[in-house]
């Protein structure tokens, strides 16, 4: 992608892994091997974005030591950043991964002042006008004020959106994408009145296209861990719906697969890839992720593995 994506991932974490044998819950253990590394979901989107040949700009809050191992790090590997300081510590998230399964410890969020705020807006503005793809990652931390992206000019923008919570203005200015777990989904159907009919064979159909024609949306996509990952779109009018099973893979980790699944969309897009194409390129992103270690370290000829595999496998939704 040459076009450089500004993303936004405001609510950055310091990523400590504990990897066990086996976790028990009030147990002693005794750990294997610790990792620490920049985390969060912008960070991680970013990286993976990187891998595949994209121009990420990262913009996010950064506090204390952790916030400056985290700079620093991304620094070193030439990720383009526009950090926002700010005076309380970056949060950490603790991971324990054992047998394949992860269980996350996240710290609250540091709480933003006016003056942090007024900082983010004018570090905003610097690039906003000259940025043509923005990417909205994650939470923001406590004490954001929401009103001063929520006025932002999306003109000539294509924007992307993993994210559920205070977003509301952003999806109804028409967004590129909206990338959402289930729960997310659930969540924003609830709010903006659509019924969860799920056992209703045609549910996907009914509340997809509900949504699509409450909001502006190009492209929604929802995730469900396992379970098929469900992609629609209204072309003219007409409802199209896509899913895809995500292959059965080696999990070393999966943390932040849902991060590379939305870098793997970007990058998709801005290769001009049409819309089943981002969803498999997506896909065999995710999974190549969960086979590695860290977001970054996943292998770019496994990708290609799993998109020649998954691009037989992609079902329309009637």
């Amino acid at each position: 992608m040459a076009q450089e994506i500004l993303i936004l991932g405001l609510n950055p974490a310091w990523q400590r892994l504990f990897f066990l044998d086996k976790f028990e819950v009030g147990e002693v253990h005794r750990i294997s091997k610790v990792e620490e590394y920049a985390s969060g979901k912008g960070i991680n989107c970013g990286r993976v974005l990187q891998l595949l040949g994209g121009t990420p700009l990262l913009m996010h809050f950064l506090g204390a030591d952790h916030g400056s191992r985290i700079f620093d790090e991304l620094s070193a590997c030439g990720i383009q950043q526009a950090p926002v300081w700010i005076k309380e510590p970056t949060r950490i998230c603790t991971t324990i991964v054992s047998g394949g399964e992860s269980t996350e410890l996240i710290e609250p969020s540091p709480v933003l002042s006016e003056n942090e705020n007024e900082d983010f807006l004018q570090t905003l503005n610097d690039y906003w006008n000259s940025t043509q793809y923005v990417a909205l990652c994650g939470t923001f931390p406590k004490g954001f004020d929401v009103e001063k992206i929520n006025s932002l000019d999306f003109t000539g923008k294509k924007i992307f959106v993993d994210a559920v919570n205070d977003v509301d203005v952003w999806l109804e200015k028409g967004v590129e994408l909206l990338k959402i777990n289930m729960q997310e989904y659930c969540k924003l159907c609830e709010r903006i009145g659509i019924p969860l009919v799920m056992s209703s064979p045609q549910f996907w159909k009914m509340s997809a296209t509900a949504v699509l024609e409450r909001l502006p949306i190009k492209n929604l996509v929802v995730t469900d861990e396992d379970a098929p990952v469900r992609a629609f779109r209204l072309q003219e009018g007409k409802f199209q719906g896509v899913q895809i099973q995500p292959p059965t893979v080696l999990v070393k980790n999966s943390v932040g697969a849902g991060d590379s699944f939305f870098a793997g969309w970007l990058h998709a897009d801005g290769l001009g890839m049409p819309f089943e194409e981002c969803l498999v390129k997506a896909t065999a992103v995710a999974s190549a992720r969960c086979e590695a270690d860290r977001p970054w370290n996943l292998k770019l000829d496994r990708i290609g593995e799993l998109e020649m595999s998954l691009a037989e496998s992609v079902e329309k939704l009637e």
